[in-house]
């Protein structure tokens, strides 16, 4: 599954995860911190900012 598709199905469980606390079994509380965790780290492997050539950074990508 693509990640971008992966992403929004999880942001749709966890908006409807919300909703239905009182209902969340522990361990479904504990798979959608994992899958969370999981996604987002990996979206942000891919939004890692690009050093310049010299080795330093933007001031802007701090």
């Amino acid at each position: 599954m693509q990640l971008h598709q992966r992403g929004v199905d999880l942001l749709v469980t966890v908006m409807d995860a919300i909703d239905h606390q009182d209902k969340l079994e522990p361990s479904d509380v504990d798979w959608l911190l994992r899958e969370t965790a999981h996604v987002l780290g990996e979206l942000l492997k891919r939004d890692v900012p690009v050093e310049r050539q010299d080795g330093t950074r933007a001031a802007n990508d701090i």
